[in-house]
């Protein structure tokens, strides 16, 4: 009411635009009409400096941003494991796993054994869309096994570069399947030089003393060549252990692998690395996947 009358004075006033007079100050029509404070129309938008905007908070910034924006690059390799029985034919399951669930989508590092892959099975039938396949697949002359066995790593492309990826050793015997796998992702702690993913399967008619000890020279000799590597050793033990092999690794999987029993292992040379949780076994598979998460924190 008091804007009406305010706007209807200064229209009779000063219909003509002449100056109104109060005392010694001036006014012209333009000064007063803009005194009254109209609120913007709805199409308009009020023009706010830029020192006093406020900045945007919530779901633009802080701890669950940072992380979403780092999900491809964790501070040590995230890991889903397991003894997959025959690869070939899980390849359209592990397809849509990668393409609908994130937890695979996002990991690091695809490490299974018992893949059943031999040398007239090609890569073609085994590849992974943002993936880069390293394999070993059993040889029959040196394990005494026509069939079976076989160890498949599949490395995540937005992880490391597929350039940055070199098999540093491949062993097949009676008593113990072994293929490690040396990576420099585009982002690592600075404690670590790069990632060496080692991939064990010990069948379950082998000699599992053997087969630890073969595991322990190569590991020796990994960890003499390269002192500041994160190392990691994953894989299908069955009846095998390496806690009295090597004792200053930790064992990092407490979930249940297949039944009641814990087969499928991940073992690292730091402490307070990984947290564990299961998985639904891949295709018809009798072991469960395992998941590890990294719960490391760098140091200062």
């Amino acid at each position: 009411m008091l804007f009406e009358l305010f706007s209807s004075t200064v229209g009779n006033l000063f219909s003509h635009g002449s100056p109104f007079n109060q005392g010694s100050i001036v006014y012209t029509r333009d000064q007063l009409l803009a005194l009254c404070h109209t609120p913007p129309l709805c199409a308009e938008r009020p023009e706010i400096p830029k020192e006093l905007r406020r900045s945007r908070r919530g779901c633009r910034s802080g701890v669950k941003c940072k992380k979403r924006k780092r999900r491809y690059k964790p501070c040590l390799p995230s890991v889903i494991m397991g003894n997959v029985r025959s690869l070939p034919n899980k390849m359209d399951a592990l397809t849509a796993l990668t393409r609908l669930q994130r937890e695979y989508r996002e990991c690091s590092l695809f490490c299974f054994t018992e893949t059943w892959l031999s040398e007239l099975s090609p890569d073609s039938h085994v590849t992974l869309d943002g993936f880069q396949l390293v394999r070993a697949d059993r040889n029959a002359t040196e394990s005494g096994k026509k069939k079976g066995g076989g160890i498949a790593v599949f490395v995540n492309d937005r992880w490391c570069h597929p350039g940055h990826i070199c098999v540093k050793e491949q062993l097949c015997t009676r008593n113990v399947e072994l293929l490690a796998v040396s990576m420099r992702p585009y982002y690592l702690p600075r404690e670590f030089s790069h990632v060496i993913a080692m991939t064990v399967y010990i069948p379950p008619s082998a000699v599992a003393a053997a087969a630890i000890e073969q595991i322990h020279t190569i590991v020796s000799q990994l960890q003499n060549q390269h002192p500041e590597s994160l190392l990691l050793i994953s894989g299908d033990f069955n009846h095998g252990s390496l806690s009295s092999a090597l004792p200053t690794f930790t064992q990092y999987v407490k979930c249940h692998t297949r039944d009641n029993k814990t087969l499928d292992l991940l073992y690292a040379n730091i402490k307070d690395a990984y947290t564990s949780s299961p998985l639904p076994p891949l295709g018809r598979s009798d072991h469960n996947l395992v998941h590890l998460v990294t719960d490391y924190t760098t140091l200062q």
